[in-house]
């Protein structure tokens, strides 16, 4: 087995232990417990997302330069303190203090892995299967994230503060496994490039003068972050819906098994489809979304499962998308750029929506995000269109 090939298992193996996140289900609930309200809860997260604003692209460049192996090993020891911090915390500066460890941490996970998988795949001659296998590792994340769901609800009956513990041990487990991977060939990089005018280029070159690149970075960018900002408005939903808490759980453990199966499926609806035509639908199903679940009703929950889907869609799309517009030198940090841009756009959006939802309610919350993301997205897939256009001719 050439030493490339060890790298798939193990990256997939990392990726389930990351996302086993058996408190994310009852996370929002947890919170209240505690005494926060949706603003504190959203400002929090958009901290986070604030850190990872910061730490992404230079995480990414860090990759490029440095290696993939160090930097994931970095990302996952950070993760295991992040959660360890959580555990014992019991206020707003202990969660403050966790979340910026995690989104140190998860900053220099995210991308990287993807362009390792790709990196990988290229030295075995196999990256015309990029796409396949980055669905398939995501959705043997949801997966993972699905039983942890199931788990997590349990837990919580013992005590909220439970699946914090178990949390930080499983995330624990993925350390070694970082230490154990190999570090892929990629192609040479300038000496130039290990400097902060390096990083500068390849941000400008990103955003500004490469128009392919800059425009599915920031439709991708808006979509995410649609799906991420629901992600918070899902456990309040069901709550103030009547959905009874043991079935938190279950029904967080569904929504990561669809994510996990139209990941699996991606590269098929993008085959069938094409990439601008795909995300039409996605911006179009992103709105239509919020305007579902923003009516409160029981019988509606259901249509939750339509971000499930977009965020399982979505990513392996535009990853694999931005992947064969850049060369391996650089990859891990345009990779970060595009998570850099949906982290922006939740700390933009984020707190004012929960701000929102305090002050109004939230069914107005969920149709404001309804009307912000459905507008922008598709805006951005027009553009995606326009430039395929300016291409061709």
């Amino acid at each position: 087995m050439k030493s490339a090939a060890r790298n798939i298992p193990l990256l997939m193996a990392i990726q389930m232990l990351r996302s086993f996140l058996v408190m994310i289900p009852i996370l929002v609930l947890f919170y209240q417990a505690k005494g926060l309200t949706m603003t504190e809860i959203m400002f929090i997260q958009a901290v986070f997302s604030g850190v990872m604003v910061i730490a992404e692209v230079p995480s990414g460049y860090f990759s490029d330069v440095l290696g993939r192996r160090r930097t994931m090993i970095i990302g996952t020891l950070c993760s295991t303190i992040g959660f360890a911090i959580y555990a014992v915390a019991n206020n707003v500066m202990g969660f403050l203090m966790a979340e910026i460890v995690l989104g140190i941490g998860i900053s220099f996970i995210s991308g990287t892995d993807s362009a390792m998988l790709f990196d990988s795949l290229a030295e075995l001659g196999e990256q015309g299967q990029s796409m396949q296998k980055e669905g398939r590792q995501l959705s043997f994340g949801n997966f993972s994230e699905s039983a942890a769901s199931v788990l997590g609800g349990f837990l919580a009956m013992i005590s909220l503060d439970t699946p914090l513990y178990v949390q930080a041990f499983f995330t624990a487990l993925s350390v070694p496994l970082a230490f154990m991977l190999i570090e892929p060939k990629r192609h040479a990089y300038s000496a130039e490039h290990g400097t902060i005018k390096g990083i500068l280029h390849i941000v400008y070159e990103s955003i500004v003068t490469h128009k392919q690149l800059r425009v599915m970075i920031l439709l991708s960018g808006i979509v995410s972050a649609g799906t991420l900002t629901m992600v918070w408005f899902v456990q309040p939903l069901m709550k103030e819906a009547g959905v009874p808490l043991w079935s938190f759980g279950i029904a967080w453990a569904t929504l990561n098994a669809t994510t996990g199966f139209t990941s699996l499926r991606a590269h098929i609806f993008e085959k069938r489809f094409g990439t601008k035509t795909l995300y039409m639908i996605l911006s179009i199903s992103l709105a239509i979304g919020y305007f579902l679940t923003g009516t409160i009703s029981l019988w509606l929950i259901p249509f939750l499962l339509i971000f499930s889907a977009i965020r399982g869609i979505g990513n392996p799309v535009s990853a694999t998308y931005i992947n064969n517009l850049v060369s391996s030198d650089k990859r891990a940090t345009v990779l970060s750029i595009r998570w850099l841009v949906t982290r922006m756009i939740f700390v933009i959006i984020g707190p004012i929506m929960g701000y929102i939802a305090d002050s109004t309610s939230l069914s107005v919350a969920l149709f404001s995000c309804g009307i912000v993301f459905g507008i922008a997205s598709v805006i951005g897939v027009l553009q995606l269109k326009e430039n395929h256009k300016q291409v061709a001719e």
